[in-house]
């Protein structure tokens, strides 16, 4: 018998020591007959933000209209490179007399005109245009940093619900462990009945815990999926950027490019103080039969025809009627372009600013919750020996044990805000790859 009992003690040993050479392993594991297979995710490469955005760009509507708006201020080029700023024209008219002494009298007329350009005015509105152009540009490029804005968003609520449900799965586990000791301990009379039903609540309280927390996670990554058209928030998002000049800042570079366009508008402005004049080139022709009605004259009837080519010209006058309001809308709108820079400029350094401050105080929290979480694990352990040896109660091991959770959900949300920290960062330096 000490024989058998020696070889089964060596054969338990044997499976210990296998079971703790084993490799862990990592991602899903399935059951197939009496084999484990384990379901790998394929690590993602880099980071994930160039790719997500691109992909978040490719289907949100504002850059889509940003994109067409584009294409219909540049189409102004084709009248920078018109003859004419406006289009020509082809006019005729014809007259008929129908009484008086001028019998079957008949004229036709046929015009053709076109406006020209006043001195300097295609200049003008071809700069006008080209920082139009431009304006548009970084609008699309501070929308790239807006959809950078929401997907780091959407990605740290998955991440930060992806820990919670880690711990809340860690508890799950733990209170399974301890309610089946805790059931053994009341088999054998080590324990009373109301230490076991605080296991069952415990256990239960976790359950619950964990199908919340699951829910919130498939709600994190659905929301996460309609910003990127499907890409899951797995991998890493981005690592802390360089700060760079803050007069590339998305936020700075567009009112910068209104200020421009404002002040190109202005100058067109000045160069078009009146309409545009036209000139114009007609043919006419003239068929008539006249006579005399005097009786003391011999009665005459004579057939005159002419043809008459000239050139009209038309010339609107300047007045302050029409280029005053014109003027002062086109200097108002500059003024305000000017303020609405100083402004994001301001708000551009105090988010930075923030930001800064943000991170060195996540990452002092992080620290002080990794210790934190030391502390409450040996503390549950000594906690645990303690009840196991009777010298303390139920009640009074799950308190500790919810001191060790809070401190798990401490480090979890630490760490969450550190990366978050990081994302604002590169958000407020205006890095949208």
């Amino acid at each position: 018998m000490r024989q058998m009992a020696t070889i089964v003690a060596l054969s338990l040993c044997a499976l210990t020591a296998d079971a703790i050479a084993a490799p862990k392993t990592s991602g899903q594991v399935t059951l197939k007959g009496d084999q484990p297979i384990e379901k790998r995710r394929k690590p993602p490469l880099g980071h994930v933000l160039v790719r997500h955005l691109d992909m978040a760009i490719a289907i949100d509507a504002q850059s889509q209209g940003l994109a067409a708006q584009f294409g219909a201020v540049t189409s102004r080029f084709a009248t920078t490179r018109s003859i004419s700023p406006g289009s020509p024209y082809v006019g005729g008219s014809q007259r008929n007399a129908v009484a008086g002494n001028l019998r079957n009298y008949n004229e036709t007329e046929v015009e053709a005109g076109l406006p020209l350009w006043l001195p300097g005015q295609r200049d003008a509105m071809e700069t006008t245009v080209a920082t139009g152009a431009l304006e548009v540009e970084e609008r699309i490029a501070l929308r790239r940093l807006e959809v950078a804005g929401l997907l780091r968003d959407a990605w740290w609520n998955a991440q930060r619900a992806a820990r919670e449900a880690s711990v809340a799965r860690n508890r799950v586990a733990t209170a399974r462990e301890i309610g089946a000791d805790m059931t053994r301990r009341v088999e054998l009379g080590d324990a009373a009945q109301a230490d076991a039903l605080l296991a069952r609540n415990e256990l239960l309280a976790a359950e619950t815990e964990l199908a919340q927390a699951e829910g919130t996670v498939k709600v994190a990554r659905v929301n996460y999926e309609a910003l990127t058209g499907g890409a899951p928030p797995d991998g890493t998002l981005e690592t802390l950027k360089p700060a760079f000049p803050i007069d590339d800042h998305p936020a700075l570079r567009t009112p910068i490019a209104a200020l421009r366009r404002a002040e190109a508008q202005l100058q067109l402005v000045e160069a078009t103080p009146i309409d545009s004049p036209d000139v114009a080139v007609f043919g006419r022709q003239e068929h008539n039969r006249q006579y005399s009605t005097d009786m003391s004259q011999p009665i005459t009837d004579q057939l005159t025809n002419a043809t008459t080519v000239g050139l009209r010209l038309r010339i609107p006058l300047p007045t302050d009627g029409r280029q005053g309001p014109r003027r002062a809308e086109a200097r108002a709108e500059t003024t305000r372009a000017a303020a609405d820079y100083e402004k994001a400029k301001r708000v551009v350094l105090a988010e930075i600013k923030a930001a800064q401050a943000n991170l060195a105080a996540a990452k002092r929290a992080s620290s002080i919750a990794n210790k934190r979480l030391a502390v409450a694990n040996a503390q549950f352990e000594l906690a645990r020996k303690s009840f196991a040896l009777g010298e303390i109660g139920g009640l009074d091991f799950y308190r500790i044990r919810q001191l060790e959770l809070e401190a798990q959900r401490a480090k979890a949300a630490a760490a969450v805000a550190v990366g978050v920290a990081i994302s604002r960062i590169n958000q407020a330096q205006g890095y949208a790859p």
